[in-house]
This record gives structure tokens, C-alpha cells and sequence, in this order.
């Protein structure tokens, strides 16, 4: 019987260098690149992101659904975003009606004996002006005001800014373009030549909307917080300000006017 000599290398179970096998090396060599028990490398083509997110959320919309918990979570979602679609829709509507109805009772105040008194004297809501324009088939009381309250009537005058009718000044005058009536719409449409109506108590005075000037179009749009387009002017002037683009508060449409005519 021959004896096992664990010095000896010929007796080893390890394969030799340069032997069959899998090549292995003592020196700490890699596995060969092809050979017995090698695969091809494979380049793994890495997902989109939307796909992997997609992925993701079907994965766990899956995983919820074998839960009790996560079936009422997800039914709960569901009955979530179908009111939020429904509000959506509605939202218009309902706003439109609450502006006509404000409308209704501002008409009456406004033919009213104490319309006078409230013209010269006006506080947040209270009409003030009667505003026509009939390119855009708009006829509607004008409030004191661009506060989310006064607003509700549709449109609202800037305090601080001239009076309707003044011989010179800036009269501002601020309304929605989406919901409550939506009186500036399509304020975008105004071009140079068309006139609007202010009717006061004290006459009725028409504006011309002008051409472009000081190296702007008009009508122009401008930021949020562009102050300048409501001061002052030498001029008798009308300007009335909108959101831009419609459902968002992200710039403001601006359409410049100049005092035309007046009738007491």
C-alpha cells in the first residue's frame, strides 16, 4: 500500500498549472475568458426610466391587490381621483354660476341712487364701473378690488389706480380668465383700433386700444410681479391685466388703451 504524502505535489487533488481543469492559477488569475464552465458575456441594456418607473408601479399596484389592506388602499385612490377628475370638470361651471349670481346683485346696486356715492367713494366689492367690450361680447360690473373675494364678480379695479373716466391716469382693471365668468378669456384678441366701454355713473367713456409701443406689442405679456404696467400715465389711459397662459397664474396679458371719447 502505497502512503499519501500531503509534501508531495504529484499527489494532490488540485489541478496542476497548465493542466485540463478550469484553469485556475495559484497566482490569482481570473477564470479564462471561454473554457469548460465559462459563459458569454452579455451586455445588459439598461431600462428607460418611464419603463422602469411603469415597472415599479406595477409591481407594487400587484402586490397590493393580494392584501387586504392594500385593496382598500387602492380603492380608496381610485374613488380619490375620480372626485378630483369631477371637481375638475365642475369647477368652471360652479364658478361661473357664483360670478352671475354676484353679477345679478351688483346690477341692482348699480342702478341704485347710492351708486354716486359709491363711485367716489368705493371699498373692496362694491361696483364701480360698468365694463363693454364688444369684440369679446363682454358686459359686466366691474368691482373694487382684485382680492380673491372681489374677484369672484368676474373683474375688479386696481386701488390706487385712477378712476374710470379720469382726464389722465392709469384706471387698471384686473379679471379672470378661467372660472368666474371668465370675462378675459380672449383678451388676446383686442388689437389696435378696438374700443371698450366704461359706463359710470358720471358718463360713459370710450378707449381705443393702442399699436405696439415702447419696443413691446400690445396686447404684451409680462411677469407676475411687473408693477410697472399699472402706474401711472400722462395720459388718460385704460389697461386691463389677465392671467397667461389659461388655468395658470405663471405670467400676465397685458392690453393697453387711451381715453377716445367721453359722454355725460
Amino acid at each position: 500500500m502505497s502512503s499519501h504524502d500531503p509534501e508531495d505535489p504529484s499527489m494532490s487533488d488540485a489541478p496542476r498549472e497548465g493542466e485540463g481543469g478550469n484553469g485556475w492559477h495559484p497566482a490569482g488569475e481570473q477564470w479564462p475568458a471561454s473554457g469548460v464552465g465559462s459563459r458569454p458575456v452579455v451586455t445588459v441594456r439598461k431600462e428607460p426610466a418611464p419603463r422602469r418607473a411603469f415597472a415599479s408601479l406595477g409591481f407594487l399596484l400587484d402586490a397590493s391587490r393580494r392584501r387586504r389592506t392594500g385593496r382598500f388602499a387602492l380603492w380608496f385612490l381610485v374613488i380619490a381621483l375620480a372626485l378630483g377628475g369631477v371637481g375638475l370638470l365642475t369647477y368652471p361651471l360652479v364658478t361661473d354660476v357664483w360670478a352671475h349670481r354676484i353679477q345679478h346683485r351688483l346690477v341692482q346696486t348699480f342702478a341704485s341712487p347710492q351708486e354716486k356715492q359709491l363711485f367716489l367713494h368705493p371699498v373692496e366689492g362694491s361696483p364701480l364701473t360698468r365694463l363693454i367690450i364688444p369684440k369679446l361680447h363682454i358686459n359686466i360690473i366691474v368691482v373694487e378690488g382684485i382680492s380673491g373675494n372681489a374677484l369672484r364678480a368676474g373683474a375688479g379695479h386696481y386701488p390706487g389706480t385712477a378712476l374710470p373716466g379720469a382726464s389722465s391716469g392709469n384706471i387698471a382693471i384686473a379679471g379672470h380668465r378661467t372660472g368666474f365668468g371668465e370675462p378675459f378669456r380672449h383678451l388676446e384678441k383686442l388689437t389696435n383700433g378696438d374700443d371698450v366701454q366704461l359706463i359710470t355713473p358720471f358718463g360713459t367713456y370710450t378707449y381705443q386700444v393702442v399699436g405696439p409701443f415702447e419696443a413691446h406689442g400690445n396686447p404684451w405679456i409680462t411677469g407676475p410681479q411687473d408693477w410697472s404696467v399699472i402706474a401711472p400715465t400722462p395720459v388718460a389711459s385704460l389697461t386691463l391685466t389677465t392671467c397667461d397662459p389659461p388655468h395658470t397664474s405663471l405670467n400676465r396679458l397685458i392690453v393697453r388703451l387711451v381715453l377716445l371719447s367721453k359722454k355725460a
